[in-house]
Parts: C-alpha cells; structure tokens; sequence
C-alpha cells in the first residue's frame, strides 16, 4: 500500500497478475534517546504537548525480489513537508527517477551525505522539485538538510519494483506481481533487518496472503 506522499509509478500489469496482502508483526517502537548535551535545565516533558513516540510503520520497506523481468523503473516521488519528509523511509528501483517535492512553505537544501553530488545544488523552494537518478543497487542515501539536522530521510535503492509501505497498523499491499516465486525483505528505519529471508509464492490471479513477523527479531544490519 502506497501512503501519502510517495508516489512509485510501475509499468501496466500483466494479464495474470497476483496481490500479495499481509500484515506485519510490528516490533516495540524504541526509546527516545538520552539528552546529547546538557542545558541549564534538566530537560522534562511538555505536559501539553507530549513528545510522541517513533512511528515504526512509517519506518518501513517491504520488498518483493524474484521473478522479475527487465522493466522501465519508473519514477518516485518524494514528498518535503517543511519540517520532515512524509515518509522518513522509502525505497526505489535502480535507474528510477526520484523526485523530491516540497509542498511546504520553508526552503531547504538538501543534500545525499554519501553522495553529495547526487541531488541537484542549490534551494529547493516551496512548490519547487529537485530530481535525480539514484543507479546503485543497494547504497542507502541519507538526505538531509545541514541548516536543519532534524530533517533527515533515507533513500534505499533495491533491484525490484515491487515495494510496499506498511499503514499504521501494519498493513501492507503489493498489486501487479507476475505469479512465481519470490523472497520478502523489510527494510527497517537504517537497515535490513537480520532475518531469514521469507519464501513466497504468489499466484496467477486473486490475492495471496502472508503474514512475516517482525517483533521478535534482531534489529537492522549497521
């Protein structure tokens, strides 16, 4: 399921083609870390408006590898609020064109730290766009802004275009799969998570259901 503010365009489904449906076994959201630097205060919680908790589900990738045919990647839209990404993780096909928007009211700059050629220099003004072709199957890009370090994403680029965000429940869809056999990876907030990669089967037409399980697991690969 594609949720607001990513937009991943994939080539018309075949004649037969198969839905895999499934829910995710969410792992516990982790704890808000310690204070960096010490201030003239203890920091304490704002009883008004209390720090919420990482959302775990906006932190995933699902992706499906396997029996997949050469294809035009496509294109992927990222979507800049002003103060965060609309989804801090997501993932594209290699050779996809990226592009990040900003539907907000604030410049940024933005810049890949592992590659900082990668997006185009200069401002990314409101209702501007900057876009770029990410190539490296594999690399994981941390996009971010220098004058706002609280602003920060990941771009991980994968060899398929079958890829899912789960909802906040844990919910997730793929559409348009050739039937055959393929291995299920989750992608999660810096990392693969260390897990055996799940075998699925998806069939010709109707929906296959699968339900991997995730809370129990190790945490992402560094």
């Amino acid at each position: 399921m594609l949720r607001a503010g990513i937009v991943l365009v994939l080539l018309p489904s075949a004649a037969s083609a198969g839905t895999l449906v499934g829910k995710l076994e969410l792992p516990q959201a982790p704890e808000r870390p310690a204070s960096g630097a010490k201030g003239f205060l203890d920091r304490v919680e704002n009883p008004l408006a209390p720090v919420q908790s990482l959302n775990v589900p906006r932190q995933m990738v699902i992706v499906l590898e396997g029996q997949e045919k050469e294809a035009t990647p496509g294109q992927v839209t990222w979507d800049l609020l002003g103060d965060s990404f609309a989804r801090p993780v997501i993932a594209a096909p290699g050779g996809a064109e990226v592009v990040i928007k900003n539907v907000s009211k604030t410049t940024h700059t933005v810049v890949a730290k592992e590659d900082p050629k990668l997006v185009p220099a200069g401002p990314l003004n409101p209702t501007g766009s900057k876009s770029f072709r990410a190539t490296e199957v594999g690399k994981i890009y941390t996009v971010s802004d220098p004058d706002a370090p609280y602003l920060q994403g990941r771009l991980v680029v994968v060899n398929t275009r079958f890829i899912a965000y789960p909802d906040d429940t844990g919910h997730f869809e793929v559409t348009d799969i050739p039937p055959g056999d393929y291995k299920l990876k989750i992608f999660y907030r810096d990392g693969w998570l260390e897990r055996p990669e799940d075998a699925v089967t998806v069939g010709q037409k109707g929906k296959t259901e699968f339900n991997p399980k995730v809370a129990t697991l190790a945490p992402p690969k560094k």
